[in-house]
């Protein structure tokens, strides 16, 4: 069963990632909002959720404003 959670990063612009975690590997992505169908772009892969979040940090240059 895959699980996703959706990440906001504090600032303007570019700010919504997603993270996905299926069978205990966590896969973060940016998202990128199009009028029609969104893009998902991968930014690596982590084996625990925190290292997933320090990924989203390390590529948005921001602290994470909230995670659902």
């Amino acid at each position: 069963m895959t699980v996703k959670r959706t990440v906001v990063v504090e600032g303007g612009g570019a700010n919504l990632y997603e993270i996905s975690e299926s069978s205990g590997i966590f896969y973060p992505y940016h998202i990128r909002v199009n009028l029609f169908l969104n893009d998902r772009n991968s930014i690596g892969k982590a084996s625990r959720l925190e290292d997933a979040l320090a990924l989203i940090r390390s590529h948005s240059g921001r602290q994470i404003k909230s995670i659902d």
